[in-house]
């Protein structure tokens, strides 16, 4: 599944702010100060915007691509299953 292209996207975008929280804290007791708060947030606010972008974009995607697949899969079990009742009701 972490080959689906979102993942790769979403990977591809957190790294950096995972390393860049893993790298700049000289202790886990050391309080972040007011600049690299407000850069995270920067960071993360951007990052977050880009991947809720390319998720659109994935979803409307499978939308088109994966969905009429779905319910034509349904309707076909269905209708399946329609006719084996049917064959079971006495004429």
């Amino acid at each position: 599944m972490m080959s689906h292209p979102f993942y790769m996207t979403y990977l591809r975008l957190f790294t950096p702010v995972i390393l860049l929280l893993f790298f700049s804290c000289g202790s886990t007791e050391t309080p972040l100060d007011a600049d690299t708060r407000k850069a995270i947030d920067s960071i993360s606010v951007e990052r977050i915007r880009v991947v809720r972008s390319s998720l659109d974009s994935v979803c409307k995607q499978e939308r088109i691509t994966v969905l009429p697949h779905l319910v034509d899969s349904l309707r076909q079990q269905r209708i399946s299953e329609i006719e084996k009742q049917l064959k079971t009701v006495p004429r």
